[in-house]
C-alpha cells in the first residue's frame, strides 16, 4: 500500500476485505506474477546461452558448401538462438573478426598462424591450383610446380580485399626464386576468373572455387605448397553465451560424420 500509494485493504477489528482499489489490482495480479516467471525464465536461457543471437562472419564471394548443414542442424537443436550470416571479403572478414564485429567466422587459414586467443576447428582441405584459360598450353596438364611459371602473367587478388590470397602468390613464387609478373589485379574472385577466363593472366585458387567458373577456367593442382584449410574461428575470450552451442554443433557433426 505505501508503495502503491492507495488503500488495498478495509480492516476492521474482526476482518480484513479488499477495497475497490484492492480488488482491481487483484485482477492484474496474476498477468503480473506469469511475466515475472517469464521474465526469470528468459533471464536464466539468455545466460545459459539458450536464447540470444549469433553473427557469423563469411567469404562474400564463395559458396560455403558446410554451412548449409551447420545452419540446419544448429536451428534444429537451438531454435531460440537467432543465427545470423555476414559476408565480407577477405580482408575485411578478417578485420571484423579482430574487431569483435562477429562472433565466429568460416576462414582460410593456415592452422599453424592461429593468435593465442583464437581456437578453430577443421572444416575442410583444399587443394591449389594454377587456374588458366581453357587455351592456355598448361590446361591440359595434370599439376604443374610453381617454378614452370615464373614466365607467366599473373592475375592477383588486390591486396585490400584479400591478403591472404594476394600474398600467397608472391610468397610462393619468390620461394620458387622469381618475382610474379602482375599485369592486373581484381577486387572479387568472379572478376579474376573473368580475367583469367579471357587470357590476360593465370592465377591461384582453392579447387573448391571450381564450381564458380562454369567450366570456363581450367583448374590445375599446385605442386609443393600446402593445402588450404576451411576452418570455424573463434575467439576464446567471447563472452555471447550462446557460442559454446554453435562450437558444439559443429564438433557434434564433426564426430558423427555430418548428417
Amino acid at each position: 500500500e505505501r508503495e502503491l500509494e492507495v488503500r488495498l485493504f478495509e480492516r476492521t477489528p474482526r476482518s480484513v476485505s479488499l477495497t475497490p482499489a484492492g480488488r482491481a489490482f487483484f485482477k492484474s495480479c496474476p498477468a503480473i506474477l506469469d511475466n515475472y516467471r517469464s521474465g526469470v525464465s528468459a533471464a536464466h536461457l539468455a545466460q545459459k546461452g539458450f536464447t540470444g543471437s549469433l553473427t557469423l562472419g563469411i567469404m562474400r564471394d564463395n559458396f560455403e558448401s558446410t554451412l548449409p548443414e551447420i545452419f540446419q542442424a544448429f536451428h534444429r537443436e537451438y531454435p531460440q538462438i537467432s543465427l545470423y550470416l555476414r559476408g565480407y571479403s577477405h580482408s575485411k572478414l578478417l578485420s571484423a573478426f579482430e574487431r569483435g564485429e562477429v562472433d565466429a567466422i568460416l576462414n582460410y587459414q593456415n592452422i599453424s598462424t592461429v593468435e593465442d586467443d583464437e581456437e578453430m576447428i577443421l572444416l575442410r582441405r583444399n587443394r591449389q591450383c594454377v587456374i588458366m584459360s581453357l587455351d592456355h598450353p598448361f590446361a591440359g596438364r595434370g599439376s604443374l610446380r610453381v617454378d614452370e611459371l615464373r614466365n607467366e602473367p599473373f592475375v592477383v587478388m588486390a591486396r585490400t580485399v584479400s591478403i591472404p590470397g594476394h600474398d600467397f602468390i608472391w610468397r610462393t613464387a619468390m620461394e620458387a626464386g622469381f618475382a610474379p609478373h602482375v599485369v592486373e589485379e581484381a577486387a572479387q574472385v568472379p572478376v579474376l576468373l573473368t580475367l583469367v577466363a579471357c587470357g590476360i593472366g593465370i592465377s591461384t585458387l582453392g579447387d573448391d572455387m571450381e564450381y564458380l567458373a562454369r567450366g570456363q577456367v581450367a583448374f590445375v593442382p599446385l605442386l609443393g605448397v600446402p593445402l588450404s584449410n576451411q576452418v570455424f574461428m573463434w575467439h576464446r575470450s567471447s563472452t555471447n553465451p550462446a557460442l559454446p552451442h554453435l562450437v558444439e554443433t559443429i564438433r557434434s557433426l564433426q564426430k558423427n560424420g555430418g548428417k
